[in-house]
């Protein structure tokens, strides 16, 4: 990621699309335009990103750390998404069956091995 200021109110960044996906960078980047101007494009293989504060009211290395934070958390949670889109897949098909292949009984014996029988309760 590189930071370039543009004026007293602009900054623009640089991000990586290899390392970042564009719904990461807008995921990010939409908690930010309650307050701030934000602009994304795409130049080659980078987002380029604007953002611009008219009022003047920030800390330009406080937002810089935030964001790296946010990339980070918003990449976390596609990747663990892309994780667990299987069982997530197989949650709903089970919520919506009736009586199909989910629905039989696992093979063996429930008893265990140190004489807890769950039937006798």
């Amino acid at each position: 990621m590189v930071v370039t200021p543009i004026d007293e109110t602009s900054i623009q960044i640089k991000i990586d699309s290899t390392l970042y996906s564009s719904g990461v960078v807008h995921k990010c980047f939409y908690w930010y335009g309650g307050k701030y101007s934000v602009e994304i494009n795409t130049e080659q293989s980078y987002f380029v990103v604007i953002i611009s504060d008219p009022k003047k009211e920030w800390n330009i290395d406080s937002i810089v750390s935030k964001i790296k934070t946010d990339l980070i958390d918003f990449k976390t949670r596609e990747i663990i998404s892309n994780e667990t889109k299987n069982i997530r897949e197989i949650l709903i098909a089970k919520a919506f069956a009736n009586n199909d292949d989910f629905d039989e009984t696992p093979p063996g014996n429930v008893n265990d091995p140190i004489g807890f029988e769950p039937s006798k309760i």
